[in-house]
């Protein structure tokens, strides 16, 4: 009797997933952010079109690299943080691009309304729950190398 039930219960159990498998469709939110190589980049810290780069907390953007572009963050004197631009919600959408706030206190895609903070890319609102991909920096002396490498596996 015990054998005759747990038989029947597999058999509906077996149906019912073949039944509703095949109508599954992949979640384009899941999709990872589309890598962009490049090669690296040397930004001269000392010219004057980097000055934004030379406090605490200055954003400098390099829209023509990556994905949708390289968001640049001075956490502090020795440590900068490349942002990928191509937001991680629905990444292949047109307009999943994030931008600084006009607080510059984080960064946010108007598209689908998330943010994330600056200090480490994570998702800090909006639908979005991967982080945003970091870039490999290097300093030396003046000169900040960027490079297509992720620095947070993304």
């Amino acid at each position: 009797m015990i054998i005759r039930k747990f038989k029947t219960y597999s058999l509906l159990l077996t149906a019912c997933c073949l039944l509703v498998l095949p109508s599954c469709k992949p979640d384009l939110s899941d999709d990872a952010i589309p890598l962009g190589f490049f090669p690296d980049i040397i930004l001269n810290l000392g010219l004057p079109e980097f000055n934004a780069l030379k406090g605490d907390g200055g954003i400098y953007s390099i829209p023509d690299k990556g994905v949708r572009g390289i968001l640049i963050y001075r956490k502090n004197s020795t440590t900068y943080l490349a942002y990928e631009r191509n937001c991680s919600y629905h990444p292949n959408d047109a307009c999943a691009t994030v931008e600084a706030h006009s607080s510059n206190l984080f960064m946010i895609d108007i598209c689908c309304g998330s943010s994330f903070g600056f200090d480490d890319g994570i998702p800090t609102g909006g639908p979005a729950w991967r982080p945003l991909r970091i870039y490999k920096t290097f300093l030396d002396g003046s000169d900040l190398t960027i490079t297509s490498d992720s620095a947070n596996g993304m």
